[in-house]
C-alpha cells in the first residue's frame, strides 16, 4: 500500500477536481451509471478524509443517502462551478459551430462526397464555415438563429406546434 501525503491546500484542490469530475460524470444523468461506481467510491473515500485535513465544514455525511457531500460553504469558496461554467460555455459554442459547419458542408457536397473527404481537404472546406459561425456567434450570440419551418406565428391564427 502506498501512502499519499497532502497538505490542506492540496486536499482543497483535490475536492475541486472531484467536484468537476462528478459534474462531468453525473450532472446530466437521471441515474448514476454503473460504470462510474469506481469513481464514486474513490470520491467517497477522499471526502471521508475531510476532518483529517481540517475541512469538516466543507464536507458532510448524509445518513439518508449514506454518503458524503460537499457543503454550501465549499461550493461558495470553490472554483469548481466557475470552471465548469466556463468549460460548458466554450463546449456549447464549439459544438454548435462544428455541427452547423458539418451540416452546411454536407448540404454543399452531398453525403457521398462528404464521406470520401480526407482530413486535410475536409478541414480546408470547413474553414470558411468556421470563420462565418465564429464571427456570427461573437457578434450576435444565438439572437439570429431561427428554426425556419416552425408553423408558428406569435398570437396569429395558425396553430403552433410549440404550444
Amino acid at each position: 500500500m502506498v501512502s499519499l501525503k497532502l497538505k490542506r491546500k492540496e486536499y482543497l484542490s483535490l475536492l475541486t477536481v472531484l467536484e468537476i469530475a462528478d459534474w462531468v460524470l453525473h450532472a446530466y444523468k437521471v441515474e448514476e451509471p454503473a460504470e462510474t461506481r469506481p469513481f464514486r467510491d474513490l470520491e467517497q473515500k477522499l471526502l471521508s478524509m475531510a476532518t483529517a485535513f481540517g475541512c469538516e465544514d466543507l464536507v458532510e455525511y448524509d445518513p439518508e443517502f449514506g454518503r458524503f457531500f460537499t457543503t454550501r460553504d465549499f461550493e461558495d469558496s470553490s472554483q469548481a462551478m466557475a470552471l465548469i461554467e466556463e468549460f460548458e460555455g466554450d463546449a456549447f459554442w464549439d459544438q454548435l459551430s462544428e455541427r452547423l459547419v458539418e451540416r452546411d458542408l454536407l448540404r454543399q457536397l452531398g453525403e457521398d462526397a462528404f464521406m470520401h473527404l480526407g482530413p486535410e481537404e475536409r478541414d480546408r472546406l470547413e474553414e470558411p464555415y468556421r470563420r462565418l459561425y465564429a464571427e456570427e456567434f461573437v457578434n450576435h450570440g444565438v439572437d439570429r438563429l431561427e428554426v425556419l419551418d416552425q408553423d408558428y406565428v406569435g398570437g396569429g391564427s395558425r396553430k403552433s406546434r410549440l404550444s
